[in-house]
């Protein structure tokens, strides 16, 4: 009778399913972060704008073409609209109170 012991701690798997682990490193994704704090400003602030003309270009297309467009696609992108722009009026006036205050410490 012979009896192989493992030895270690590595154990090999076999990958049946494409989804499962491999022994190859995928790469990891870069992170998406701006150099600098204009550059993340300036993108922020371009992504409110498309949500702001995706919703218009929407609103229109539902009024001419009502077939085209569905009417819960456009509601939602007008939230969404809003939303971002809600939340970029609520940090402008933070970042504009935090201003005033540095001033006041002179």
């Amino acid at each position: 009778m012979d009896i192989r012991i493992a030895q270690g701690h590595v154990v090999r798997m076999r990958a049946t399913h494409p989804l499962h682990y491999r022994e190859e490193v995928s790469p990891q994704p870069t992170d998406d972060v701006a150099g600098t704090f204009s550059e993340a400003l300036s993108r922020a602030i371009g992504t409110v704008n498309n949500l702001q003309i995706e919703a218009e270009d929407l609103s229109r297309r539902m009024i001419t073409e009502p077939e085209s467009v569905n009417i819960h696609t456009v509601m939602i992108a007008a939230q969404k609209a809003e939303v971002a722009l809600s939340f970029t009026r609520a940090v402008r006036d933070e970042v504009i109170r935090t201003v005033r205050e540095l001033m006041n410490l002179r």
